[in-house]
């Protein structure tokens, strides 16, 4: 704990500094005018009723703080860092109220420089090292989720006009790196996606992603909880020298997925339809997934409200477990359902949401689904 805040206040100082070294008129500035920093603070509410654990219902409450800072260097040189609370779940923040009081952790979330290759209006290349938010285009959470921060290098670029815009992203992703007898594990990425505006009510989002994991079959699970869980992929014994578990990934996974959002405004008022496949082939069977949904409204100002829907497979081995959505059936694959939600701007800076999770959970399994509902309800406080 100490040493992570030792790290972000030193960070902080040394982004400071190097704000101050730019061209003279610049440096006339307040460090105010060169250091955004922003947050925010959500207190849940939840319920879980998960039937494979039996007469399972439980009852909590949960805290997350998350606070950054970002600084402009240069005209092409931007830095961040960011903390949050979460340990070291690399798929959520929260903080579950119990242990007697106990002190809560807080961690690095973020640390990242973006540089500005090319900067000539529409045209834009830009790349990002470090610890960083989601880099690729996401119209859910099949893949990703949100609150995941991969970690190694990516290239962002985009060009266009204001009818047509072409958007390609390239990852280069350290996943876990092991000793020199042994391979590590690596995510190449590529993305490319096409937004067009076709008239000034609609907007359209299509795109296609591939993302190569390399070393995966016979490694050990990624399990951040040391429970020997592989998130619902399948797996074979361990047999890895240095093996810190008996598990180990069955299969590769190098998922190719396909997405499109449509967002149409009716009477400034905005609808958003989006679609999203993924499939990994290096799986022979059970390596699919899907997702669609709608969304209506978005929170804004006081007063607006956001409302939605999605159902949702995800079969065992589409994806990597460890890092897709974490409230659905629990986290990870295998599993299909249905979410609503809701949310309301009560003031400018204070939100209130719901959300309810009705799924089925080992899908893929011989044995039969058993249901997983999920209640969620936030307040939650940005700054």
């Amino acid at each position: 704990m100490s040493r992570t805040i030792i790290f972000a206040s030193a960070s902080l100082l040394a982004i400071s500094a190097l704000a101050q070294q730019t061209p003279q008129a610049q440096q006339q500035q307040s460090w105010t005018n060169t250091i955004a920093i922003k947050g925010d603070v959500r207190y849940r509410y939840e319920t879980i009723e998960d039937a494979s654990k039996g007469a399972y219902t439980r009852e909590r409450n949960r805290l997350r703080v998350r606070l950054s800072a970002e600084a402009k260097v240069s005209d092409d040189l931007t830095a961040g860092i960011g903390l949050s609370t979460g340990q070291a779940n690399p798929v959520g923040t929260d903080e579950t109220l119990s242990g007697g009081f106990s002190k809560k952790e807080i961690r690095l979330d973020t640390a990242y420089l973006d540089w500005a290759w090319i900067k000539h209006d529409p045209t834009a290349l830009n790349l990002v090292v470090g610890k960083m938010n989601p880099p690729f285009i996401a119209v859910s959470d099949l893949v990703w989720d949100t609150d995941l921060r991969p970690e190694g290098a990516v290239l962002k670029g985009q060009t266009g006009n204001g009818l047509l815009t072409m958007i390609a992203n390239a990852g280069y992703l350290w996943v876990n790196e092991r000793p020199m007898n042994s391979d590590d594990t690596m995510l190449y990425a590529g993305q490319l996606a096409l937004k067009c505006a076709p008239m000034p009510a609609v907007t359209l989002t299509l795109g296609a992603s591939h993302y190569d994991y390399s070393n995966m079959q016979g490694y050990d699970v990624i399990d951040w909880q040391g429970l020997n869980t592989a998130y619902g992929n399948s797996t074979i014994a361990g047999s890895v020298s240095g093996s810190t578990t008996n598990r180990a990934y069955k299969y590769e996974y190098k998922p190719i997925e396909y997405f499109a959002q449509a967002l149409v405004l009716v009477h400034d008022f905005p609808v958003t339809l989006y679609a999203q496949t993924v499939s990994n082939a290096k799986a022979p069977g059970n390596n699919d997934g899907m997702l669609y949904g709608i969304g209506l409204g978005k929170t804004r100002n006081a007063g607006s409200y956001e409302m939605g829907y999605s159902y949702v497979k995800l079969e065992k081995d589409a994806v990597v477990g460890a890092f897709t959505d974490s409230d659905r059936w629990g986290g990870g694959t295998d599993g299909k359902g249905h979410k609503i939600y809701g949310k309301y701007q009560i003031t400018k800076n204070l939100q209130a949401a719901i959300a309810y999770f009705m799924d089925d959970k080992g899908i893929s399994g011989p044995s039969p689904a058993t249901d997983y509902k999920r209640l969620q309800a936030d307040l939650m406080v940005t700054f």
